[in-house]
């Protein structure tokens, strides 16, 4: 039988050196906290901004209320000058003038500075996208190579497609530009959808989109598509060198590819094709984003001359996308 005695004893041993720890750890920290500042608070930038206007219209009524005040004493000296009523009414059409021009100033510099910071973002919008532009370019292309079978000629730049699971049927062949040195259509695509998600990832981080949130919408679609496609398309490159026994699985997801009916569906495929589906549905995702994210940005360019006419000396104008 088991000393039940003694493992009480053990348990309240264990207890009271539990007790003070925590009665060390709880003496640190009420000692840590008598350290600290108890007035230490955050305070936004635009409430800091705000009070200060406040601070400076007030200050402004003040200043006037003097200045009223001792002209009341030069007059009272001199006298014979205004009577007691004039220059009372004098005083309060002053301070009701001035408020209304303070308030007026306020509106035209808060109106002011709104658009400034409107410029500002939509200026640096369009600095970063000068950056990812070439990358998105190069992209379409790798796109439109894997979803364009053989034989069949390939828009590099199209943006929206309508192509099915079987048009993917020739990505594991050679790319047919010169600077992919025979690599594979699949592997240059997974290459460069991944540096354009580097790209927009960064644009996401240092821009606050406050007044364009439709364009960071339009790059976190992008961006979601390829976070949830990733694996698939991982594993869709990965049978390029893969093999299954003796067979190549290549040759084999090649087969399936060619044999899927135009019917066909991600819950009725095979789990190898299911990888194959993945892919073929984050491209459209990525398609759609892409084409928001261009048309936006056009509209963004449009709106500021300078950046229209910059746009006008580019390689790559409208008619390059489909």
């Amino acid at each position: 039988m088991p000393d039940i005695g003694k493992g009480e004893g053990k348990g309240a041993g264990t207890r009271a050196r539990l007790d003070g720890v925590k009665d060390s750890i709880k003496s640190k920290t009420s000692s840590t906290a008598k350290g600290l500042d108890p007035k230490f608070n955050k305070i936004r930038a635009s409430t800091v901004e705000r009070s200060h206007e406040i601070s400076v219209l007030w200050l402004s009524v003040l200043v006037v209320l003097v200045t009223s005040l001792v002209m009341f004493a030069v007059v009272v000296v001199i006298g014979d000058v205004w009577t007691l009523g004039d220059y009372m009414n004098n005083i309060f059409c002053n301070n009701i003038a001035l408020l209304i021009i303070i308030l007026f100033l306020d509106t035209i510099v808060n109106s002011n500075k709104e658009s400034r910071q409107k410029r500002d973002e939509a200026r640096r919008i369009l600095r970063y996208d000068r950056l990812i532009h070439p990358n998105l370019d190069l992209y379409l292309v790798r796109k439109n190579m894997v979803i364009t079978p053989n034989g069949k000629t390939v828009h590099k730049f199209q943006i929206d497609s309508d192509f099915k699971v079987s048009d993917m049927r020739d990505m594991y062949t050679p790319s047919e530009l010169v600077s992919d040195v025979g690599i594979s259509k699949i592997k240059r695509y997974g290459h460069f959808q991944s540096i354009l998600k580097h790209d927009f990832s960064k644009l996401i981080e240092n821009v606050d989109f406050v007044y364009y949130p439709e364009i960071a919408e339009a790059v976190m679609r992008y961006l979601n598509a390829t976070s949830y496609g990733e694996a698939a398309l991982e594993a869709v490159i990965g049978y390029e060198d893969a093999r299954a026994g003796t067979k190549s699985m290549r040759v084999m997801v090649t087969g399936m590819i060619k044999e899927e009916p135009d019917n066909g569906s991600f819950m009725q495929a095979n789990p190898t094709m299911k990888n194959v589906y993945l892919v073929h549905q984050m491209i459209n995702d990525q398609e759609k984003a892409v084409s928001d994210y261009i048309r936006l940005i056009r509209t963004l360019e449009d709106s500021d001359p300078a950046e229209r006419r910059k746009r006008s000396k580019h390689v790559y104008d409208e008619e390059d996308y489909e």
